[in-house]
Formats: structure tokens, sequence, C-alpha cells
């Protein structure tokens, strides 16, 4: 990585090296402290464990530790490859990622394992809407939280379009095709009927928030607080201040941008 910036810094590029590895082995944290962005591939798995166990204690502390640390990452939910599960090892109890690992699989996931070893998990493949359930109020608000947790959103078409678990294309790509699941081809119009599509619409609406407002910025202050199922991500620079609610008893949350010095409300949205 040293020998590839050396030759990247002339000309700009920053470099966000791809590692997979255990929370418990502190390669994120290695990898942060010599300068570069990281992967989040924590986030994929804690957003689900907060949504469908009820509780953030487990993403709210690692909001923090993003924070404290100064980790610069990319996050994401879905992705090409599948949703990690192996990162998730140190941070998570065991028992709990084997359950979240069978409730993915239940609703039409698959399991990669290891470098083809048994029963060693890697990641599941399926797209983020079915892995929830494909239910559209906790694609929302797993959006929401993405676009809250300290670090850069990459979103991923597929997800964005809530597209479903796609078995006919693994059938088709054939042994090792297992990946197609979360890579469905979208025609032009595909994407132009999906585009009128509510579920579509909200999402774009949140993203454009997180682009707009300059409080999403790089020297802004976070804040996740927890109180019970609920969880509140604040985010403050100047006199802007960015807020998300969410309440995981009922998967609602809602968002807000004001400016606190005139008490000018900028957004607003309530799921």
């Amino acid at each position: 990585l040293e020998q590839i910036r050396m030759y990247a810094e002339p000309y700009e590029l920053t470099l966000l090296p791809e590692i997979h590895a255990a929370y418990e082995e502190h390669i994120y944290q290695t990898v942060a402290e010599k300068g570069y962005m990281t992967y989040d591939f924590f986030l994929p798995g804690l957003v689900i464990d907060a949504i469908e166990n009820k509780r953030s204690k487990y993403l709210a502390a690692w909001a923090k530790e993003l924070v404290e640390k100064k980790i610069n990452t990319v996050n994401m939910l879905g992705c090409h490859d599948g949703i990690p599960m192996l990162d998730l090892k140190g941070i998570l109890p065991e028992e709990d990622i084997q359950k979240l690992i069978a409730l993915i699989v239940d609703r039409g996931g698959m399991v990669k394992n290891l470098h083809g070893q048994k029963n060693v998990y890697y990641q599941v493949n399926a797209t983020y809407f079915s892995a929830l359930g494909e239910s559209e109020q906790k694609l929302l608000l797993a959006r929401a939280i993405q676009i809250f947790m300290p670090g850069k959103p990459q979103i991923w078409y597929l997800d964005l379009f809530a597209g479903r678990n796609d078995h006919a294309a693994v059938q088709r790509a054939g042994a090792g095709g297992h990946k197609e699941i979360n890579r469905t081809n979208l025609t032009c119009s595909d994407i132009a009927a999906g585009m009128k599509k509510p579920i579509v619409q909200k999402q774009i609406e949140l993203l454009r928030m997180r682009n707009q407002f300059p409080v999403f910025s790089a020297n802004a202050k976070i804040v996740a607080e927890v109180n019970g199922t609920k969880m509140d991500i604040r985010w403050q620079s100047g006199s802007e201040e960015a807020v998300l609610q969410t309440d995981f008893g009922d998967d609602s949350f809602s968002v807000s941008v004001r400016d606190t010095s005139s008490d000018t409300e900028y957004f607003k949205y309530d799921s």
C-alpha cells in the first residue's frame, strides 16, 4: 500500500483498500492509523442486527468508535459481492451472527464459505431489501442510518431500486454464480419505471439531503445517543444541525436539518 501511495499522491489519488478481516483483529484500525480510508464492512450487518433485534447498542458503539478514533470510512449496505459476516466477529456475539445468517438465508440468501472451506462463513449473498424481509420501511430506515453514520455513503444501484433476490440469474450463471443474486441487469425501461416508485423517490430525497447541506462535512461533530429501542445521530457544524431520530421498536424515523441560530428548518422528513 505504501508503494502504491507513493505513485498515487502526485496525482492526488485517494486509496481505498478493500480488506476483509474480523473486527477483533483490528486491521481496520491499523489501516486507518496509517492514513488510509477504509471500507466499513461492519455497518451492513450491524444495521440488520439493530433493525431485526430492535436494539442499537452495537451500532451506536461502532458510530462512537469511528468518531473517537477518527476512522475515515466509505460505508455501504448492499454491494456487488454480498453482506459481510466474517467481519462481524468480535463486534457481535458469535451466536447473534449465526442467527443473522440463518435469517437472511431463510429469506432467500445464499451463504458463501471462506475459500471453499465448509462452515466457515464469509458473506451472505442477498439483496439488502430481501435481507430485510422485503420491507420498504426497513429499507428506508437502513438508508437513513447509512446516511447519518460517520463516513461517505456508497450506494449499490439495485438496493436503491429495492431489488429482490434474483435466483433465476444464479441458476443461469451456474456453478459459482451465487453473486448474481444481487447483480440484476436493469434496462432503461426498468429504471424509468423504478424511478416512479415511492421507495426509490424517498431514498433519493434522503440522498439529496445528505449531498446538499454543508453540515455533513469532515469537521462536523457527530454524536450517537441510545435510549431503549431509540437511537439518535446528530451532526453539528457551525450553526447548522442535522438529526436522525430512530425507533427500532416500530422501525420509524425522522430527519431534520436546521439552523440553530435562527431556528430555521431547512429539511424535514418523517417516515
